[in-house]
């Protein structure tokens, strides 16, 4: 079993690049940075077990998912790599540089932080798992449907891509993620494991939306306890998919980090950084 990945980019002997997508999401979610990223470094796009096309597996502990992405390296034979995640997979990101540290040469993580957040996804996931697939026949009966629950038209079509039309039977829809594993295990999605006497020293980027509530300036000290060189940068007009409300300040940050870590210290205070 290995997860379900892209590859972008000619291979070399750089090392490559991996995106983790959050909660719900997919590979997909990384399309238009793995594209401009990937003329300059390998990029890996990965799907995390029970989304996308990856498998449907029991459990959706850190420790289980951060051991698929390792098992996914050692498939691919890459010894080491720069690993970026969001949200989940940011989780996901800091706990592989964590726990497997001479495997993560640079780490970048979006708009999260190692704690343990409080349940805000319920509404969401009790809507997605009430949609009833066997009388939809058009997407914007399901985007109707889920408007009682989610508010935001963005985020609607941002779930809706779970939902597929199945091939052989055009009038049957389907969620593609695993939707009730990932309702069963929200808790253990909300959480992170205490990393006790675990620091990671090397190259290490945050980027948080200014707009966004997930990144506390109460999470700044806890963030420098498990990551002492981190740099904490925040694009204020974006919220909390800064990769996607801000494309090109938040491809200026990551390339600059990636591509060129000896002078992004020397350029972060002008790109709006601060920490």
């Amino acid at each position: 079993m290995h997860l379900n990945y892209k590859i972008q980019g000619k291979l070399d002997h750089r090392t490559p690049v991996l995106m983790l997508h959050g909660l719900l999401g997919s590979l997909d979610n990384w399309n238009a940075q793995a594209r401009k990223l990937s003329q300059h470094r390998v990029v890996i796009s990965i799907d995390l077990r029970n989304h996308g096309q990856s498998p449907h597996l029991n459990d959706m502990s850190y420790t289980e998912m951060a051991q698929d992405v390792i098992a996914l390296l050692d498939y691919l034979q890459f010894k080491h790599c720069a690993v970026m995640g969001h949200s989940m997979g940011g989780k996901v990101a800091m706990l592989l540089a964590l726990r497997y540290p001479q495997r993560i040469q640079q780490l970048v993580v979006v708009d999260i932080a190692p704690k343990t957040y409080a349940p805000r996804h319920h509404a969401i996931l009790q809507g997605m798992l009430r949609l009833p697939l066997t009388e939809i026949q058009q997407r914007k009966q399901a985007d109707a449907h889920l408007s009682q629950w989610v508010a935001s038209p963005i985020e609607r079509g941002f779930l809706l891509k779970n939902l597929k039309r199945d091939t052989a039977n055009k009038q049957q829809w389907y969620w593609q993620c695993n939707l009730s594993e990932i309702a069963r295990q929200y808790l253990k999605i909300c959480a992170f494991p205490k990393q006790v006497g675990r620091t990671y020293t090397k190259p290490c980027l945050f980027i948080q939306g200014g707009q966004s509530d997930y990144i506390q300036a109460t999470d700044h000290a806890l963030i420098q306890h498990y990551f002492p060189t981190a740099h904490i940068h925040c694009l204020a007009q974006a919220g909390h998919l800064p990769h996607v409300e801000a494309v090109a300040d938040f491809y200026r940050l990551l390339s600059q980090f990636l591509l060129n870590v000896a002078e992004y210290s020397i350029h972060r205070v002008s790109l709006g950084g601060y920490g």
